[in-house]
């Protein structure tokens, strides 16, 4: 038994020593192309768009991938294969309006095999993502009581740099039209227990229930009635909902809980106009030029896409503002 498992962790270290020594050199000079993988099945077909309305999303997708492809990364093209794939997004969003997508824009690095021949990595190759008409961001936590509501969290540190440009925890952009009501709006206290009352009967073992139900009411019982109508945030007890953003000496730590603004969507326009984008964008520049030194010096297909991500500033998130509307 000893002996195989020895052996067993000695084909392991193998496999893991193999891994590390099948990274092989970058072509970082090799000039790259770049391309839209089209394509007109990126909805569901119970969504109930007309042909015409996506093609005219793609129209505006398109243009988006234009304005993002004014950054010199990929401008340049060197040493890799730029490509926009469009993913489809859940088109039954609560609140929901227009057509949902997530444009991918992958980095496939080119490599010199060791017969000394260029390649390109295409097995899902690294990537960075804008989302559009997704006013619930991928990014924002679930709420476990919100299959019917769609409420979710949101961070509580949101800064907006500008009027349609708001950073959440530094890093997470939205992108909207200033003009309008809010794109999300508090969930309150009210709200969130009637959804963790109504989530709490689907537990089927009666036992369990009752043990359920006496703990959500004790938690109801303690929030002082006049933080009923108050913003809920996402903490505390089995309910997981609380009047404050965190408990005694730890004052910001629940996230709130939020939901779509069904107000926010212009309705005038057509499904294909994008009226909201959402994406990640770490903006510690130093930290991504000291993983992307890290990554080429390693021979990482994962370089070219931190050296987009570095080199993606302000200047190309305001870029983007035109776009909303359209």
């Amino acid at each position: 038994m000893k002996k195989n498992l020895a052996l067993a962790l000695l084909l392991l270290a193998g496999l893991s020593l193999n891994l590390t020594a099948q990274e092989l050199p970058l072509l970082t000079d090799k000039q790259g192309t770049f391309k839209i993988l089209s394509r007109t099945d990126y909805v569901g077909y119970d969504c109930g768009y007309t042909k015409a309305e996506v093609a005219a999303n793609l129209q505006r997708i398109t243009d988006l991938v234009t304005v993002v492809r004014q950054n010199p990364v990929l401008t340049d093209l060197k040493g890799f294969e730029g490509r926009a794939r469009i993913y489809n997004l859940n088109c039954k969003e609560v609140s929901g309006y227009g057509i949902p997508a997530r444009i991918s824009f992958e980095f496939a690095s080119w490599i010199r095999r060791k017969d000394g021949t260029p390649d390109m990595n295409l097995i899902e190759p690294p990537e960075w993502s804008l989302y559009i008409n997704q006013t619930k961001p991928g990014w924002g936590a679930s709420y476990s009581h919100d299959a019917k509501q769609g409420y979710f969290t949101a961070p509580l540190r949101k800064t907006t740099l500008e009027p349609g440009i708001d950073v959440y925890d530094r890093e997470w952009f939205v992108i909207y039209d200033a003009s309008r009501p809010p794109y999300w709006i508090p969930v309150t206290v009210n709200e969130a227990f009637a959804a963790v009352r109504e989530f709490a009967k689907n537990e089927k073992n009666e036992i369990a229930a009752q043990y359920k139900n006496e703990f959500i009411e004790k938690e109801w019982a303690e929030i002082p009635e006049e933080y009923r109508d108050e913003p809920a945030y996402f903490g505390g007890g089995i309910s997981r909902v609380y009047h404050k953003p965190g408990a005694e000496g730890m004052d910001s730590i629940f996230p709130r809980i939020v939901k779509v603004n069904p107000d926010y969507w212009n309705r005038e326009l057509p499904k294909s106009a994008i009226q909201i984008i959402n994406f990640h964008s770490i903006q510690n520049k130093e930290y991504l030029r000291k993983l992307r030194e890290e990554y080429l010096k390693n021979f990482s297909v994962s370089s070219d896409v931190k050296r987009f991500e570095e080199s993606f500033d302000l200047d190309d998130i305001r870029a983007l503002l035109p776009l909303i509307g359209k």
